[in-house]
């Protein structure tokens, strides 16, 4: 089995960083400023809004 080395892995790890990113959200002009890592706000892309019945 061969092992390598990732860089990238080391991000998991973390839980914020001081990086900042620009994310828009619902196609709104004004980008906000989040964390690279951290909590961000909930996004669904196409959302689907069904009924449910309880089964009786």
């Amino acid at each position: 089995m061969t092992y390598y080395y990732n860089p990238e892995v080391k991000l998991l790890l973390l839980k914020r960083s001081e990086k900042k990113v620009q994310v828009c959200y619902n196609d709104d002009p004004v980008p906000l400023q989040l964390p690279l890592i951290g909590p961000r706000p909930p996004y669904y892309v196409e959302p689907r809004y069904v009924q449910e019945y309880p089964v009786i």
